[in-house]
């Protein structure tokens, strides 16, 4: 994942996209699942994930729809989200994480 807001020309993501792919879904997946516990607005992950606002908007509406992300609360207007480790897949995608962050 993106280390730091200064090294935006220099991106370097973790182990799950350098595997599976940078695709702007697996970066944003990638980003919730190293952040499990918390949660985030779309602009946030936006500016976390390097990724342009309206394609940000655009991945995470088909995260939502697909119930990997969901609604947790509201902060100053902007509606945060999390990882939804009640669904079976995003357990496998923890579970296959995990194993990934241990090889490396």
């Amino acid at each position: 994942m993106l280390k730091n807001k200064e090294e935006k020309d220099e991106v370097a993501w973790g182990e799950f996209c350098n595997i599976f792919g940078a695709t702007p879904r697996n970066r944003i997946i990638e980003f919730f699942l190293e952040t499990r516990e918390l949660d985030y607005g779309i602009g946030d992950v936006s500016e976390i994930t390097n990724l342009n606002r309206a394609t940000a908007y655009n991945i995470m509406a088909e995260l939502i729809k697909e119930k990997y992300v969901v609604p947790t609360r509201k902060l100053s207007g902007a509606q945060l989200y999390k990882l939804n480790t009640q669904k079976q897949e995003v357990k496998l995608l923890i579970h296959v994480f995990n194993k990934v962050q241990d090889k490396i």
